[in-house]
Protein backbone atom coordinates (compact mmCIF):
# COMPACT_ATOMS: atom_id res chain seq x y z
CA UNK A 1 0.00 0.00 0.00
CA UNK A 2 1.27 3.49 -0.79
CA UNK A 3 0.42 6.78 0.86
CA UNK A 4 -1.69 9.46 -0.77
CA UNK A 5 -0.44 12.81 -2.03
CA UNK A 6 -1.66 14.61 1.10
CA UNK A 7 0.73 16.72 3.18
CA UNK A 8 3.34 14.53 4.92
CA UNK A 9 2.50 15.95 8.35
CA UNK A 10 -1.13 14.84 8.09
CA UNK A 11 -1.96 12.17 10.62
CA UNK A 12 0.75 13.24 13.08
CA UNK A 13 -1.41 15.57 15.18
CA UNK A 14 -1.62 14.28 18.73
CA UNK A 15 0.77 11.37 18.12
CA UNK A 16 3.47 10.80 20.70
CA UNK A 17 6.93 10.89 19.10
CA UNK A 18 10.50 10.73 20.38
CA UNK A 19 13.44 12.31 18.57
CA UNK A 20 17.04 11.36 19.31
CA UNK A 21 19.66 13.71 17.88
CA UNK A 22 17.10 16.53 18.00
CA UNK A 23 19.77 19.19 18.53
CA UNK A 24 21.62 18.22 15.36
CA UNK A 25 21.49 19.53 11.81
CA UNK A 26 18.53 17.42 10.65
CA UNK A 27 17.08 16.79 14.09
CA UNK A 28 16.31 20.38 15.00
CA UNK A 29 14.43 20.94 11.73
CA UNK A 30 12.54 17.68 12.19
CA UNK A 31 11.60 18.60 15.77
CA UNK A 32 10.27 21.97 14.58
CA UNK A 33 8.25 20.31 11.80
CA UNK A 34 6.78 17.76 14.20
CA UNK A 35 5.76 20.48 16.64
CA UNK A 36 4.17 22.45 13.80
CA UNK A 37 2.25 19.32 12.80
CA UNK A 38 0.77 19.07 16.29
CA UNK A 39 2.66 15.97 17.43
CA UNK A 40 3.48 15.49 21.12
CA UNK A 41 7.27 15.68 20.84
CA UNK A 42 9.86 14.41 23.29
CA UNK A 43 13.55 15.05 22.65
CA UNK A 44 16.36 13.30 24.46
CA UNK A 45 19.88 14.72 24.80
CA UNK A 46 23.01 14.01 26.80
CA UNK A 47 23.43 17.51 28.27
CA UNK A 48 21.31 20.57 28.99
CA UNK A 49 23.10 22.31 26.11
CA UNK A 50 21.41 19.83 23.80
CA UNK A 51 18.16 21.64 24.55
CA UNK A 52 19.43 25.09 23.49
CA UNK A 53 18.76 24.69 19.72
CA UNK A 54 15.21 23.60 20.62
CA UNK A 55 14.31 26.64 22.71
CA UNK A 56 10.89 28.01 21.90
CA UNK A 57 9.52 24.70 20.61
CA UNK A 58 6.59 23.17 22.49
CA UNK A 59 8.26 19.89 23.38
CA UNK A 60 9.43 17.88 26.37
CA UNK A 61 13.18 17.50 26.84
CA UNK A 62 14.72 14.60 28.75
CA UNK A 63 18.37 14.87 29.73
CA UNK A 64 19.93 11.45 29.31
CA UNK A 65 22.56 9.84 27.15
CA UNK A 66 21.53 6.90 24.99
CA UNK A 67 23.73 4.69 27.15
CA UNK A 68 21.55 5.52 30.18
CA UNK A 69 19.11 2.61 30.15
CA UNK A 70 16.76 4.12 32.75
CA UNK A 71 16.68 7.52 31.03
CA UNK A 72 16.07 5.94 27.63
CA UNK A 73 13.29 3.74 29.00
CA UNK A 74 11.58 6.81 30.45
CA UNK A 75 11.86 8.63 27.12
CA UNK A 76 10.55 5.67 25.10
CA UNK A 77 7.56 4.97 27.37
CA UNK A 78 4.28 5.64 25.58
CA UNK A 79 5.83 6.70 22.27
CA UNK A 80 4.19 5.79 18.98
CA UNK A 81 7.07 6.80 16.69
CA UNK A 82 10.77 6.92 17.53
CA UNK A 83 12.96 8.99 15.21
CA UNK A 84 16.50 7.66 15.54
CA UNK A 85 18.82 10.43 14.34
CA UNK A 86 21.55 10.49 16.99
CA UNK A 87 25.12 9.74 15.93
CA UNK A 88 28.15 11.38 17.54
CA UNK A 89 30.95 11.42 14.96
CA UNK A 90 33.40 12.46 17.71
CA UNK A 91 32.77 9.25 19.67
CA UNK A 92 33.97 5.73 18.81
CA UNK A 93 31.64 3.63 16.70
CA UNK A 94 31.24 1.20 19.60
CA UNK A 95 29.80 3.95 21.79
CA UNK A 96 27.28 4.92 19.13
CA UNK A 97 26.29 1.30 18.59
CA UNK A 98 25.91 0.71 22.32
CA UNK A 99 23.57 3.68 22.68
CA UNK A 100 21.58 2.62 19.64
CA UNK A 101 21.15 -0.90 21.01
CA UNK A 102 19.93 0.52 24.34
CA UNK A 103 17.33 2.57 22.47
CA UNK A 104 16.08 -0.34 20.35
CA UNK A 105 15.96 -2.72 23.33
CA UNK A 106 13.82 -0.22 25.22
CA UNK A 107 11.52 0.20 22.22
CA UNK A 108 11.19 -3.55 21.73
CA UNK A 109 10.41 -4.03 25.42
CA UNK A 110 7.52 -1.59 25.05
CA UNK A 111 6.51 -3.17 21.73
CA UNK A 112 4.26 -0.38 20.47
CA UNK A 113 6.41 2.06 18.47
CA UNK A 114 7.69 2.17 14.93
CA UNK A 115 11.29 3.27 14.28
CA UNK A 116 12.18 5.87 11.67
CA UNK A 117 15.95 5.61 11.43
CA UNK A 118 18.38 7.95 9.69
CA UNK A 119 21.07 5.85 8.03
CA UNK A 120 23.11 6.84 4.97
CA UNK A 121 23.60 5.85 1.35
CA UNK A 122 27.27 5.19 2.19
CA UNK A 123 26.27 1.73 3.41
CA UNK A 124 26.17 0.45 -0.18
CA UNK A 125 29.23 -1.11 -1.77
CA UNK A 126 28.68 0.86 -4.98
CA UNK A 127 28.64 4.34 -3.44
CA UNK A 128 29.47 6.83 -4.92
CA UNK A 129 30.09 5.54 -8.46
CA UNK A 130 27.45 2.86 -8.89
CA UNK A 131 23.78 2.96 -9.79
CA UNK A 132 22.16 2.08 -6.48
CA UNK A 133 18.84 0.67 -5.35
CA UNK A 134 17.70 -0.59 -1.97
CA UNK A 135 18.65 -4.10 -3.16
CA UNK A 136 22.29 -3.15 -3.80
CA UNK A 137 24.87 -5.08 -1.74
CA UNK A 138 26.43 -3.72 1.44
CA UNK A 139 28.95 -6.47 2.08
CA UNK A 140 32.28 -4.83 1.26
CA UNK A 141 34.52 -4.49 4.32
CA UNK A 142 36.05 -1.15 5.17
CA UNK A 143 34.81 2.31 4.34
CA UNK A 144 35.54 3.57 7.84
CA UNK A 145 33.90 3.11 11.25
CA UNK A 146 30.91 5.34 10.38
CA UNK A 147 29.90 3.19 7.41
CA UNK A 148 30.31 -0.04 9.33
CA UNK A 149 28.31 1.33 12.27
CA UNK A 150 25.47 2.39 9.96
CA UNK A 151 25.43 -1.09 8.38
CA UNK A 152 25.29 -2.67 11.84
CA UNK A 153 22.40 -0.41 12.87
CA UNK A 154 20.46 -1.34 9.76
CA UNK A 155 21.05 -5.04 10.33
CA UNK A 156 19.85 -4.70 13.92
CA UNK A 157 16.60 -3.08 12.79
CA UNK A 158 15.97 -5.46 9.89
CA UNK A 159 16.32 -8.47 12.21
CA UNK A 160 14.27 -6.89 14.99
CA UNK A 161 10.64 -7.12 15.99
CA UNK A 162 9.39 -3.57 15.39
CA UNK A 163 8.35 -1.83 12.18
CA UNK A 164 11.42 0.05 10.97
CA UNK A 165 11.60 2.61 8.17
CA UNK A 166 15.28 3.09 7.35
CA UNK A 167 16.02 6.29 5.43
CA UNK A 168 19.29 6.44 3.48
CA UNK A 169 19.94 10.06 2.49
CA UNK A 170 22.60 10.97 -0.02
CA UNK A 171 24.61 14.18 0.58
CA UNK A 172 22.45 16.28 2.92
CA UNK A 173 23.05 20.00 2.53
CA UNK A 174 21.45 23.22 3.67
CA UNK A 175 21.66 25.67 6.60
CA UNK A 176 23.81 24.16 9.33
CA UNK A 177 25.30 21.23 7.40
CA UNK A 178 28.79 21.16 8.88
CA UNK A 179 30.26 19.22 5.95
CA UNK A 180 28.33 20.16 2.83
CA UNK A 181 27.40 23.79 3.50
CA UNK A 182 29.26 25.40 6.39
CA UNK A 183 32.56 23.62 5.80
CA UNK A 184 32.58 24.37 2.07
CA UNK A 185 31.52 27.96 2.75
CA UNK A 186 34.42 28.39 5.18
CA UNK A 187 36.84 27.20 2.51
CA UNK A 188 35.40 29.71 0.04
CA UNK A 189 35.59 32.53 2.58
CA UNK A 190 39.25 31.67 3.08
CA UNK A 191 40.12 31.53 -0.62
CA UNK A 192 39.21 28.90 -3.20
CA UNK A 193 38.16 25.28 -3.68
CA UNK A 194 39.88 23.16 -6.31
CA UNK A 195 37.56 20.99 -8.40
CA UNK A 196 38.87 18.18 -10.61
CA UNK A 197 38.05 17.90 -14.28
CA UNK A 198 36.30 15.92 -15.57
CA UNK A 199 33.85 16.76 -12.82
CA UNK A 200 31.22 14.42 -11.41
CA UNK A 201 27.73 15.07 -10.10
CA UNK A 202 26.65 15.85 -6.55
CA UNK A 203 23.90 13.54 -5.36
CA UNK A 204 22.59 16.20 -3.01
CA UNK A 205 19.37 16.28 -1.04
CA UNK A 206 18.25 19.43 0.77
CA UNK A 207 17.71 19.01 4.51
CA UNK A 208 14.01 19.89 4.42
CA UNK A 209 13.39 17.11 1.89
CA UNK A 210 14.95 14.65 4.36
CA UNK A 211 12.55 16.00 7.00
CA UNK A 212 9.69 15.45 4.55
CA UNK A 213 10.78 11.82 4.13
CA UNK A 214 10.88 11.39 7.93
CA UNK A 215 7.33 12.71 8.28
CA UNK A 216 6.06 10.50 5.49
CA UNK A 217 7.71 7.43 7.01
CA UNK A 218 6.07 8.24 10.36
CA UNK A 219 2.64 8.36 8.71
CA UNK A 220 2.97 5.26 6.49
CA UNK A 221 -0.18 3.19 7.13
CA UNK A 222 1.32 -0.31 6.88
CA UNK A 223 4.99 -0.16 7.87
CA UNK A 224 7.25 -3.16 7.67
CA UNK A 225 11.03 -3.29 7.98
CA UNK A 226 12.09 -1.37 4.89
CA UNK A 227 14.88 0.73 3.39
CA UNK A 228 14.50 3.89 1.31
CA UNK A 229 17.15 5.87 -0.57
CA UNK A 230 16.40 9.58 -0.14
CA UNK A 231 17.85 11.82 -2.86
CA UNK A 232 17.13 15.28 -4.21
CA UNK A 233 15.12 16.35 -7.24
CA UNK A 234 18.09 15.96 -9.61
CA UNK A 235 21.88 15.70 -9.28
CA UNK A 236 23.91 18.82 -10.07
CA UNK A 237 27.52 19.70 -10.78
CA UNK A 238 29.63 20.25 -7.68
CA UNK A 239 30.92 23.48 -9.22
CA UNK A 240 27.32 24.73 -9.52
CA UNK A 241 26.77 24.22 -5.80
CA UNK A 242 30.10 25.83 -4.87
CA UNK A 243 29.63 28.75 -7.26
CA UNK A 244 26.17 29.27 -5.80
CA UNK A 245 27.65 29.44 -2.31
CA UNK A 246 30.37 31.87 -3.46
CA UNK A 247 27.84 34.17 -5.12
CA UNK A 248 25.82 34.39 -1.91
CA UNK A 249 28.91 34.85 0.27
CA UNK A 250 30.34 37.50 -2.06
CA UNK A 251 33.73 35.79 -1.73
CA UNK A 252 35.55 32.71 -2.85
CA UNK A 253 36.47 31.03 -6.11
CA UNK A 254 35.99 27.67 -7.75
CA UNK A 255 39.17 26.72 -9.59
CA UNK A 256 39.40 23.75 -11.93
CA UNK A 257 42.39 21.43 -12.21
CA UNK A 258 42.93 18.20 -14.17
CA UNK A 259 41.81 15.21 -12.13
CA UNK A 260 45.22 13.58 -12.54
CA UNK A 261 46.81 16.59 -10.85
CA UNK A 262 44.47 16.50 -7.85
CA UNK A 263 44.14 12.74 -7.36
CA UNK A 264 45.32 11.94 -3.81
CA UNK A 265 46.57 8.67 -2.38
CA UNK A 266 43.55 7.05 -0.71
CA UNK A 267 44.02 5.77 2.83
CA UNK A 268 41.70 3.54 4.82
CA UNK A 269 40.46 4.63 8.23
CA UNK A 270 42.70 3.60 11.13
CA UNK A 271 40.03 2.42 13.52
CA UNK A 272 36.93 3.34 15.42
CA UNK A 273 38.33 5.96 17.80
CA UNK A 274 38.16 9.72 17.26
CA UNK A 275 41.36 11.56 16.39
CA UNK A 276 43.06 14.26 18.44
CA UNK A 277 41.28 17.10 16.64
CA UNK A 278 37.90 15.47 17.32
CA UNK A 279 38.73 15.00 21.00
CA UNK A 280 39.89 18.60 21.34
CA UNK A 281 36.74 19.77 19.58
CA UNK A 282 34.52 17.73 21.88
CA UNK A 283 36.27 19.14 24.94
CA UNK A 284 35.96 22.70 23.64
CA UNK A 285 32.26 22.30 22.94
CA UNK A 286 31.71 20.92 26.43
CA UNK A 287 33.59 23.82 28.06
CA UNK A 288 32.18 26.84 26.22
CA UNK A 289 29.22 25.47 24.28
CA UNK A 290 28.96 24.25 20.71
CA UNK A 291 27.98 27.52 19.03
CA UNK A 292 30.70 29.58 20.75
CA UNK A 293 33.35 26.94 20.11
CA UNK A 294 32.47 26.58 16.44
CA UNK A 295 32.43 30.36 15.94
CA UNK A 296 35.92 30.53 17.47
CA UNK A 297 37.10 27.62 15.31
CA UNK A 298 35.77 29.34 12.17
CA UNK A 299 37.64 32.53 13.06
CA UNK A 300 40.90 30.63 13.56
CA UNK A 301 40.50 28.63 10.34
CA UNK A 302 39.89 31.76 8.28
CA UNK A 303 43.01 33.44 9.62
CA UNK A 304 45.14 30.36 8.94
CA UNK A 305 43.81 29.71 5.44
CA UNK A 306 43.31 33.25 4.16
CA UNK A 307 44.08 33.36 0.45
CA UNK A 308 44.62 29.60 0.30
CA UNK A 309 43.19 26.84 -1.83
CA UNK A 310 41.31 23.86 -0.48
CA UNK A 311 42.55 20.74 -2.23
CA UNK A 312 40.12 17.78 -1.99
CA UNK A 313 41.26 14.88 0.16
CA UNK A 314 40.70 11.28 -0.96
CA UNK A 315 37.11 11.20 0.24
CA UNK A 316 36.12 14.52 -1.32
CA UNK A 317 37.99 13.77 -4.55
CA UNK A 318 35.97 10.57 -4.90
CA UNK A 319 32.74 12.52 -4.51
CA UNK A 320 33.85 15.37 -6.80
CA UNK A 321 34.48 12.87 -9.61
CA UNK A 322 31.64 10.40 -8.93
CA UNK A 323 29.30 9.41 -11.75
CA UNK A 324 26.85 7.16 -9.91
CA UNK A 325 23.09 7.45 -9.51
CA UNK A 326 20.81 7.03 -6.47
CA UNK A 327 17.16 7.27 -7.53
CA UNK A 328 14.50 7.60 -4.84
CA UNK A 329 11.98 5.55 -6.83
CA UNK A 330 10.96 3.31 -3.94
CA UNK A 331 10.51 6.25 -1.54
CA UNK A 332 8.37 7.95 -4.17
CA UNK A 333 6.19 4.90 -4.74
CA UNK A 334 5.90 3.72 -1.14
CA UNK A 335 6.05 6.94 0.89
CA UNK A 336 4.79 9.48 -1.61
CA UNK A 337 8.11 11.28 -1.28
CA UNK A 338 8.61 14.16 -3.74
CA UNK A 339 11.67 16.37 -3.23
CA UNK A 340 10.63 20.01 -3.20
CA UNK A 341 14.11 21.55 -3.40
CA UNK A 342 16.30 21.59 -6.46
CA UNK A 343 19.64 23.41 -6.47
CA UNK A 344 18.13 26.87 -7.04
CA UNK A 345 15.47 26.44 -4.35
CA UNK A 346 17.99 25.08 -1.87
CA UNK A 347 20.43 27.93 -2.46
CA UNK A 348 17.64 30.46 -1.95
CA UNK A 349 16.66 28.78 1.32
CA UNK A 350 20.30 28.74 2.48
CA UNK A 351 21.17 32.33 1.51
CA UNK A 352 20.34 33.95 4.86
CA UNK A 353 22.39 31.38 6.75
CA UNK A 354 25.39 31.83 4.46
CA UNK A 355 25.28 35.63 4.72
CA UNK A 356 25.23 35.37 8.51
CA UNK A 357 28.19 32.97 8.31
CA UNK A 358 30.10 35.50 6.19
CA UNK A 359 29.45 38.25 8.73
CA UNK A 360 30.39 36.13 11.72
Amino acid sequence: MTVTEEAPESGLRGRKVLVTGASGFIGRRLAAALCAAGAEVTAIGRTRRSALPLQGLPLRFIQAGLGDAAGVAAAVAGQEVIFSLAYDVRAPAEVNLGGFDTLIRAAEAQGAARIVHASSVVVYDGWPDGTLTEASPMERPGGGPYRQAKIAQEQRLMSGTLPALILQPTIVWGPGSSLWTDGLAEALLAGAILVPQPEGLCQGVFVDDVVQACLRAAALPDPGRERFIINGAAPFAWSALLSGYAAILGRGEVRFRPAAELAPVATEGRGGGPGLAARVGAAGRALIGRDRFEALARHVRRRLRKGGEMRPDAHLFGLFTATGACPSDLAEARLGYRPAFGLAEGLAATAGHLRALARG
